[in-house]
């Protein structure tokens, strides 16, 4: 348990402190960060660094993520890359390329899990090139939510959201024909996120940040106990064959619903201060505004769902957009009359963070290589 503690505090340190200086040195060369997506300098040597160290850690860990042993066996058990009469019916074509490819070159499960970390870190920092000011507290986030832990688990669904956050900019820019590349590639790493590609026509146009909102969050979250969406669910599953081997584990989770705790009512703390201060985080950084809408979308979904770990592949496409958030409040109101609410907000992220060590969510402890 040491280990782990002490390794994930490293990394947490020297991303936060690597991308600070990283900010500083764009500050010295660029003057403003308005001019800095322009000039596609946003990786400076602290950066470099700190990516280098987090996916070198990732990648040679060995038995940490509950997904682990399942990768790791699949990759053994595959046999060379020639051998393609040996299907991986329940891998996309992007993932299964890359083992296939790896294996044929005699590479140890160790290239597997450095490659998807590369990719998995590598978008999610240029997710932030549209607000570079943000990237430390976007790291900070990405460690106390539980994103990291949850991104060494479900690693091929992970691949895809951080594209698909990367290729939200196109959104933006209205370049349909990027967006959709982008979604292609993510759809090869998992098929789920072949949900968030019609978002492109509309989650621009609409706002959430109204108080009404945040009455209907609240509702949400009360309701959410007494709906019985499993009929629904079992439908929805037979629409993907690919997926159809969940059906077990649905109907088991409707049978044996998770009990909710204080970590759930912090969940929904957290996400009622970032509907609280929505309108505030849009008016500092209108190009969030996709981040913010996705999330709270997310939220809903979360509360109807939170009581089922096998929805949490649907929920998962839209709760981690709360990083983008979060960063926004840390950056922008740690000087303001609330400040007092965003210090106490990220204390207890980083004591929720310890926590997840503790007990070892998505089997991230013990550590080791």
């Amino acid at each position: 348990m040491f280990l782990a503690y002490s390794i994930y505090l490293f990394l947490l340190v020297i991303l936060y402190v690597a991308t600070a200086h990283n900010n500083k040195l764009l500050m010295r060369t660029n003057h403003n960060f308005g001019s800095i997506e322009e000039s596609s300098l946003l990786w400076k040597w602290p950066l470099f660094l700190g990516f280098l160290i987090l996916v070198l850690v990732v990648g040679f860990r060995y038995n940490v993520g509950v997904d682990y042993i399942g990768y790791y066996n699949d990759y053994y058990n595959i046999g060379y890359a020639h051998h393609w009469e040996a299907k991986m019916a329940r891998y996309e074509f992007g993932f299964e390329f890359i083992i296939r490819t790896l294996r044929y070159f005699n590479f140890r499960v160790w290239a597997l899990f450095t490659l998807t970390a590369i990719i998995i870190w590598y978008f999610f920092i240029q997710s932030f090139k549209v607000f570079p000011f943000l990237l430390k507290w976007g790291f900070f986030f990405a460690f106390t939510t539980g994103f990291f832990f949850a991104s060494m688990n479900g690693m091929r669904q992970t691949m895809a959201l951080v594209i698909y956050m990367y290729a939200i900019k196109y959104i933006e820019e209205k370049s349909i024909l990027r967006y959709t590349l982008l979604c292609v590639l993510a759809l090869s790493f998992h098929t789920s996120i072949i949900l968030l590609y019609p978002f492109y026509f509309f989650i621009n146009k609409v706002s959430f940040t109204h108080y009404r909102y945040l009455i209907f969050y609240v509702l949400s979250f009360a309701l959410g106990n007494n709906l019985d969406i499993k009929e629904i669910v079992v439908f929805g599953v037979g629409l993907f064959p690919k997926y159809e081997h969940y059906t077990d584990r649905f109907l088991e989770d409707f049978q044996n619903p998770v009990s909710g705790g204080l970590g759930n009512i912090y969940i929904f703390i957290v996400g009622f201060i970032i509907i609280l201060f929505s309108r505030d985080i849009l008016k500092k950084i209108p190009r969030m505004k996709i981040h913010y809408n996705l999330f709270f979308i997310g939220s809903i979904l979360f509360n109807f769902f939170w009581r089922y770990d096998i929805l949490g592949r649907i929920t998962y496409l839209f709760i981690w957009f709360k990083i983008f958030c979060l960063a926004a409040l840390a950056f922008y109101f740690g000087k303001s009359k609330s400040s007092w609410l965003i210090y106490l907000l990220i204390v207890t992220q980083f004591i929720m963070f310890i926590y997840k060590i503790y007990k070892g969510e998505n089997l991230s402890s013990p550590f080791q290589f």
